[in-house]
């Protein structure tokens, strides 16, 4: 155990954790996973009320970020740090984030698993009936 935290023996699958990552991450042995896919708040300085469902049941969240942008990249650093560790060396990581952060975050994770692993960008295309393409 390494700060109190199991990090040997086999990942339990299957199984949906609700609190921060961060402890969770810090509790996975080295190089185990294959694949993650990373949807944080965007920092878009915004507060959401989202109804799940029925009217009876509205979630909220704030994704504002008191002390601004480093606070947020700094948050996401530490996490993206555990994620590293987590990793395989042939396993990758897709981030979706939007243009409140993205290059804060590029330049972020080019620090953590270096330039030269951007593979590319995918760029959402909107359409509908009132969206411009």
């Amino acid at each position: 155990m390494e700060g109190g935290v199991r990090r040997d023996g086999p990942i339990e699958t299957g199984v949906l954790y609700c609190a921060d990552n961060l402890r969770q991450l810090t509790a996975l042995p080295t190089e185990t996973v294959d694949l993650v896919y990373l949807d944080p708040s965007f920092f878009s300085n915004r507060r959401y009320e989202v109804i799940w469902g029925d009217e009876a049941e509205v979630r909220s969240f704030e994704d504002c970020w008191e002390g601004g942008i480093n606070v947020y990249v700094d948050w996401m650093q530490r996490r993206c740090r555990e994620l590293h560790r987590v990793l395989k060396s042939t396993g990758s990581l897709y981030l979706h984030c939007d243009p409140h952060a993205s290059h804060y975050l590029k330049v972020m994770l080019d620090g953590i698993f270096g330039m030269g692993n951007f593979r590319n960008e995918v760029i959402w295309r909107r359409m509908g009936s009132h969206a411009k393409s």
